[in-house]
């Protein structure tokens, strides 16, 4: 799995051979057919595992924090670190994402990732923390789309650590949302 990934992030979905996939991993290709019936389904279940971690992620959250504006806090930095703690998998999503967006897989677990998010903006508007002249899902997807930029700009080894970009980030995000 992770010479799947490591060889869909670098080369690309279409470019990327089972044979390049099984040369990172020190094995036969025909190997790999023994576990997968597809390079599709290599990188789907690549990618499905990191999903169902960040939907993990996202449900301890959200169950853990006190009142959805917080909540909203904790999955801004739940996502920002699954970001840079599974950067092959978050590129992978955003360059190939016209090959794996259809996928079976991936469209439950971004259905369960949407909801997740939504429910939690909702729970903020309803309780008159967050604004409500902003559709729900507009602030979901300022957010996503912020957040995911992210791994084109972030250097894990440069002078600013993920720590400063999530309460940068938070700052900017969600106090022009809140109400008060």
């Amino acid at each position: 799995m992770r010479a799947a990934a490591k060889v869909f992030s670098e080369k690309g979905f279409s470019a990327a051979t089972v044979r390049d996939i099984a040369d990172d991993a020190d094995m036969l290709s025909g190997s790999l057919y023994y576990y997968f019936d597809s390079k599709e389904a290599m990188v789907e279940e690549v990618l499905v595992e990191y999903l169902d971690s960040m939907v993990r992620g996202y449900d301890v959250a959200v169950s853990e924090a006190d009142g959805p504006v917080v909540a909203l806090e904790q999955l801004v930095a739940c996502a920002l670190r699954g970001l840079v703690e599974n950067r092959q998998h978050v590129t992978i999503l955003q360059n190939d994402w016209h090959y794996v967006g259809p996928m079976k897989g991936i469209v439950e677990r971004q259905h369960q990732i949407e909801k997740v998010w939504l429910e939690t903006i909702q729970r903020g508007i309803d309780a008159g923390e967050i604004r409500d002249d902003i559709d729900a899902r507009m602030i979901y997807r300022t957010i996503m789309g912020a957040i995911q930029a992210v791994i084109r700009w972030f250097n894990p080894r440069g002078r600013v650590g993920i720590d400063r970009v999530i309460e940068v980030q938070t700052a900017i995000l969600l106090d022009g949302i809140r109400t008060a």
